[in-house]
């Protein structure tokens, strides 16, 4: 029940900091390199067009047409998962700061920030995805295999699935606020585990704005908005957990790096 108290305080906070015209500035970056994605699928889309004149050409045409939208297909399908990656990975030093400055807002404890921070940052969101991903890359498997063996059901193969996915997706997002305050990754990991629910429900709503809404002319909204927002709701609820919320009277008097 606490975790689901914390998330609706997040949500309303983080409602209340967006409607106040805060932190707006963090959508940016990833807007900007959807509207450069979208520039380029339509390029590529052009040009894939313009190569139908080969299944005109005789005996084959129809194998070089199919052998050119394959090479197309596998191209949009490589460039989707980089626009992807850089999205949710390449950008986390943009979430990492965002977490620190809604820290700094609610709580008025500031934090030492740099070049090296910000690197150190990159290597370390890219390593916590590499260990999110094996993790759940594994135990999807297993329970690929049990569900394949006892018959389960699409819908509750598809819901077990989802729950395991939002696990390993809020452990990412809590890494933000766990590496300022000195956990290191493996404690990062051994936070997740013990606050199973807390980070999975943060997780699912993560994988709701993702893919919400998923269709339309900007059909890739979701990935752009849903890291950012996470973000913010992953940090307000770690400060509800490490009781920094509400604010006490001894809060903010400290600048430091870690706590």
């Amino acid at each position: 029940m606490e975790s689901i108290t914390f998330h609706i305080k997040g949500i309303l906070e983080v409602f209340r900091q967006l409607s106040k015209g805060k932190f707006l500035f963090y959508f940016l970056p990833g807007a900007i390199i959807t509207i450069f994605y979208f520039w380029v699928n339509s390029a590529t889309s052009q040009i894939a067009n313009g190569v139908n004149f080969l299944d005109g050409i005789p005996l084959i045409g129809s194998y070089l047409e199919k052998g050119v939208d394959t090479a197309f297909n596998i191209v949009g399908f490589l460039f989707d998962q980089l626009y992807i990656f850089i999205i949710i990975t390449i950008l986390s030093p943009f979430n990492t700061h965002l977490s620190e400055k809604l820290d700094t807002s609610l709580t008025g404890q500031k934090f030492e920030s740099g070049i090296l921070r910000i690197f150190n940052d990159l290597m370390r969101m890219i390593f916590i995805v590499f260990i999110a991903l094996s993790l759940e890359f594994l135990l999807m498997g297993v329970w690929w295999l049990v569900s394949w063996i006892f018959g389960i059901g699409d819908s509750i193969y598809e819901f077990i699935s989802f729950v395991m996915a939002s696990f390993f997706f809020g452990f990412s997002f809590y890494d933000h606020s766990l590496e300022r305050y000195d956990v290191g990754v493996f404690g990062s990991l051994g936070f997740a585990f013990k606050k199973m629910l807390m980070v999975t429900i943060t997780g699912a709503i993560f994988q709701l704005l993702y893919y919400f809404p998923y269709t339309g002319e900007l059909p890739y909204i979701g990935i752009v908005i849903a890291p950012v927002i996470t973000t913010m709701i992953s940090t307000v609820v770690f400060l509800y957990y490490k009781k920094r919320l509400p604010k006490s009277e001894l809060d903010g008097k400290t600048s430091i790096h870690n706590q």
